[in-house]
């Protein structure tokens, strides 16, 4: 039960590319929805890293100040084999709150603020990428119609295979593992978001193969673009036409208790794909997760691509809200593979070929 064979909406990748085939060549910069307003007790920072992880850039500052891990606040998990810029924050009561606290190896301190409330997971509004893909030997006419497709009517908003473990299995794993009374909360999180990120993607691809993808149904519940806020109103010409205007997007449920708000087609359609993933819900509904919404479809904002065929890199620049996968936008386009980790830990050791942007 992994995750794949998904269907797209504007066709099969006919190209293939190298991602990650450096730090540099794979560079995400986070955006608060807001600025630390310099007063409290929580100190923000801005980090910029590389070769860390998310957990182990938060254990190496929890060291550094005397701190338990649960005392830094993090939004998002960002790549360990990419140049990321992440937000953090530590909670210093009663303690004076360094101007700036020192770098360590693999990471650096960029700002520094105080706030007056921890920083939240998924709280950011937005993360910049810019790319670099390699040995790109061409686009062909169909890339290039793919990409503007991408540009003019969106992204259909997959979960990427991060989400399922580096083996792809964390869907087998969570049906043996939850339940485990010995199971750490962390796991035990990882493994839920699994099976309920699974059903939302089999939810999304019925829906792009019937054809109902870039189009409204109804019976459904439309997110407002750049924002969680949902709604549901009888299907009507205006709704219609804003919905070609990017400003909402359909949903589907990232599953758990609770009745669903979709109606007539398009709960119809959902309901197909959880009675064929019984053991999936059964798991869940055991579980006890509340039912959210998630939205089908994602604009691109800052989305523009160039490609050098002498040197055979495509370079890409684009920001997603927060919760979507730069993977799952590759996929629309290209096949992408990663270099040996070997390969990739000794490029790291070398000089790059400039400055880091």
């Amino acid at each position: 039960m992994k995750p794949e064979n998904l269907a797209y909406p504007y066709g099969v990748p006919v190209i293939s590319g190298l991602i990650k085939s450096r730090p540099e060549d794979f560079e995400v910069i986070e955006h608060l929805d807001f600025e630390p307003s310099e007063q409290g007790e929580h100190l923000f920072l801005l980090v910029e890293k590389t070769g860390l992880t998310t957990p182990q850039l938060i254990e190496i500052i929890a060291r550094q100040h005397a701190l338990h891990p649960r005392q830094i606040g993090y939004s998002g998990l960002k790549d360990r084999n990419a140049l990321t810029r992440q937000w953090l924050s530590l909670h210093l009561p009663g303690r004076e709150l360094p101007e700036k606290p020192r770098d360590g190896e693999g990471y650096r301190v960029l700002r520094a603020h105080r706030h007056y409330s921890k920083l939240r997971h998924g709280t950011h509004k937005s993360n910049f990428f810019r790319v670099t893909l390699r040995q790109v030997a061409g686009l062909e006419e169909v890339t290039r119609e793919q990409l503007q497709a991408l540009a003019t009517r969106g992204m259909a908003n997959y979960f990427g295979p991060q989400r399922f473990g580096r083996e792809q299995d964390n869907v087998e794993q969570a049906l043996k593992q939850l339940g485990n009374a010995r199971l750490k909360r962390s796991r035990r999180g990882i493994l839920l978001s699994s099976l309920r990120s699974y059903l939302f993607n089999q939810v999304l691809s019925r829906r792009i193969s019937l054809g109902h993808w870039d189009q409204p149904l109804d019976g459904d519940v439309f997110m407002l673009r750049g924002s969680h806020s949902i709604f549901s109103e009888p299907l009507d010409q205006s709704l219609r036409q804003r919905f070609s205007m990017m400003d909402i997007a359909s949903t589907a449920s990232l599953y758990g208790s609770g009745e669903s708000r979709l109606a007539g087609e398009a709960l119809q359609i959902e309901q197909r794909i959880l009675a064929e993933h019984e053991e999936v819900t059964a798991c869940l509904d055991r579980q006890a997760v509340r039912r959210q919404m998630r939205a089908l479809r994602v604009a691109l904002d800052t989305f523009d691509y160039e490609h050098d065929p002498v040197a055979k890199t495509m370079r890409l620049q684009v920001s997603l809200p927060a919760g979507s996968y730069l993977t799952s936008l590759l996929a629309h386009f290209i096949a992408v593979s990663e270099p040996a980790q070997e390969a990739f830990r000794y490029r790291q050791n070398q000089p790059s070929d400039g400055p880091s942007r």
